[in-house]
């Protein structure tokens, strides 16, 4: 691609240009096209006439999405549009706590691609996963960044129109620093730091300059959301019973003076106000009101982070944001792009949640969105698997566009990839007897691939079928990988991974219906031919996964995707031992295959409901022992 024939920019500016588009293909369409460019009042504006482009933008954000529009469009003799983005702030939020660090290039993969879609912001979300001089266990072995590293994103991201915003936590979800003796003295329980200590206040001190000497951004999100058990461990023995309300707003106002001495401008996920004012510590409910008190204590600079990754019926954003009202402060909403369900994302739960919460923020007015791409319980899919939700996002803020085809085309205009195949990737979890067409969350992959061939904790939940499926799953992984080179390692992870469930999804109750019916030559030809393969496949995934992890991710954390995937090699491996045992004689019988099986969610024997599940986490799924 050549610059030859843009008139307009800066330096700078053709710099951004040349770099937002480099990860696509060359365009000859482009490359022939003499470009003007200027600013403009507001958004971007985009008119190609025979041979001549003109492209108008009020900012460095309009321009990187203009630029992605110039070359969608080149090759059209004529193209008109003019779009201004309904929101101030669309920003991704990129989990990088829970064991998945992206590299630097892989951070800077992400802001091309948002650029190019048209946000101004990304957070990184790192609970311990950044440096502070002086607390070496602060990260320690988790991958944490360095302020150098965080510097080199920072810039880059500045330099195409994106804002990289902190993104912390000042009160719980610091399992991973707590762990460590060095921190002990300032734990009230669980994941809750020890609110009203100095050394508590000295630490958040020395994070908000972390983030300081590593981020250019004046705002920053200071968590402080899920802490239900705040003030009933060590703080309960210091201080005695207090109402977690007042605890809490006097923690919030500490942290606020310290975000002013750093010149921050915080915000805040606003679920504990709501929580605490609910009987029941739901977020959610009906019917609750933030006493008065309550709503005064929060300082008015700090901005709410209303977050719903749940709903698909768009009175609930409508009821929520109501809610939200009575705070004389400002309103960020957080959708979610489902990655945080194992290997395969939720997309199509993604898509429908994100588009009732769109219908509600846009009728309602608000400003700042938000999309989240949590990993929580490893961090095993990739984030890149958010594409569609972000494009949705994206095409919902620069034109009110949310039907499908429009999204797709800009998909791969932005991305390369093609929409229908990412979202194709959740029919893992679509085995045949799925009905709900992706109104909840269920990720049957999950549970098959991590729970015990002998136990069969989940067997209750399989249906005959789910064998075929998963190898049809496989066969469809590997066309999309074809359709999509640039993503080729993403559906080669899942193809691998469709391939251990097409022998490992109903292998569970082969097991016991062989068992059960004391058929030796079905038992043999399992402990033969069936058990061997699910080894090797099983081999094959954990490479995958592996190249797939140290691709986008530094390597810390990857151990914890080897050892589970070991342990369901080393389950497959003692289900073989077993049987083989049985039929030499060595075993009187097999005691897991002679237990019943049971409903993993305690239903009972009459239920009606659809057996899939919303899986818990590896432990739970991998076995009714302690860990």
């Amino acid at each position: 691609m050549t610059a030859a024939n843009w008139k307009g920019l800066s330096p700078e500016e053709r710099r951004a240009v040349e770099e937002v588009l480099r990860d696509l293909p060359a365009s000859d369409a482009l490359d022939r096209l003499e470009v003007c460019f200027s600013p403009c009042e507001q958004g971007l504006e985009l008119r190609i006439r025979e041979g001549t482009a003109h492209v108008g933008y009020a900012s460095r954000t309009a321009l990187m999405r203009a630029a992605g529009l110039l070359r969608q469009h080149a090759g059209e003799a004529c193209f008109e549009t003019k779009e201004s983005p309904a929101f101030s702030l669309l920003g991704a939020m990129l989990d990088n706590s829970r064991n998945a660090v992206m590299r630097v290039d892989s951070v800077k993969e992400m802001c091309r691609l948002a650029a190019r879609m048209g946000y101004n912001s990304l957070m990184l979300y790192t609970e311990d996963t950044y440096e502070i001089p002086g607390r070496p266990y602060f990260g320690y072995m988790r991958g944490r960044y360095t302020a150098a590293e965080l510097r080199e994103c920072d810039a880059y991201a500045a330099s195409l129109g994106i804002e990289l915003i902190p993104c912390i936590q000042t009160l719980a979800h610091l399992n991973a620093a707590l762990r460590w003796p060095a921190f002990s003295a300032i734990k009230d329980c669980n994941d809750i730091l020890l609110v009203g200590d100095e050394r508590t206040d000295r630490l958040i001190d020395d994070m908000l300059s972390a983030c300081a000497a590593g981020l250019s951004s004046r705002r920053i999100h200071i968590g402080m959301d899920e802490a239900q058990m705040l003030g009933l461990g060590r703080y309960l023995q210091q201080h005695g019973y207090r109402r977690s309300s007042e605890i809490m707003a006097e923690h919030l106002s500490r942290v606020v003076e310290l975000c002013r001495k750093h010149g921050y401008a915080p915000m805040m996920w606003s679920d504990m106000f709501f929580r605490m004012a609910s009987g029941t510590g739901e977020y959610y409910e009906t019917g609750v009101t933030v006493p008065r008190e309550v709503v005064d204590a929060v300082p008015p600079e700090v901005t709410l982070a209303y977050w719903d990754y749940y709903h698909t019926d768009e009175a609930v954003y409508d009821a929520m944001i109501e809610k939200h009202r009575p705070f004389r402060n400002p309103l960020l909403f957080a959708g979610g792009a489902w990655i945080w369900s194992g290997l395969v994302p939720c997309t199509r739960y993604s898509l429908r949640a994100a588009r009732a919460a769109l219908g509600s923020l846009l009728r309602k007015g608000v400003e700042q969105v938000l999309v989240t791409a949590w990993g929580d319980n490893g961090a095993a899919c990739s984030r890149f698997c958010t594409l569609p939700t972000l494009q949705l996002y994206a095409e919902a803020c620069w034109n009110g566009e949310t039907a499908d085809d429009p999204v797709a085309r800009r998909m791969e205009a932005c991305t390369g990839g093609k929409m229908e195949d990412f979202v194709g990737m959740d029919d893992l979890n679509f085995p045949p007897d799925r009905t709900d067409d992706g109104m909840r969350p269920s990720n049957p992959a999950r549970y098959l691939l991590f729970q015990d061939p002998l136990a069969g904790l989940f067997d209750r939940h399989v249906s005959r079928g789910y064998g075929a499926h998963y190898g049809r799953c496989a066969a469809q992984m590997r066309q999309a990988g074809e359709r999509n080179p640039r993503w080729k390692h993403l559906f080669d992870t899942l193809a691998a991974m469709a391939q251990v469930l097409e022998v490992k999804a109903e292998i569970g109750l082969d097991l016991k219906e062989a068992y059960d019916r004391q058929d030796r030559p079905a038992l043999r030809k399992l402990a033969e031919e069936t058990l061997p393969e699910l080894i090797c496949r099983v081999d094959v995934l954990r490479e995958a996964v592996r190249v797939q992890w140290l691709r986008e991710n530094k390597s810390f954390g990857l151990d914890v995707q080897e050892i589970r995937l070991a342990g369901v090699r080393a389950r497959a491996e003692e289900a073989l031992r077993s049987v083989t045992d049985y039929l030499e004689g060595r075993l009187d019988e097999i005691e897991e295959l002679a237990q019943d099986r049971l409903y993993y969610d305690g239903r009972p024997e009459d239920s009606d409901l659809s057996k899939l599940l919303a899986g818990p986490f590896w432990a739970e799924i991998a076995t009714p022992n302690v860990l």
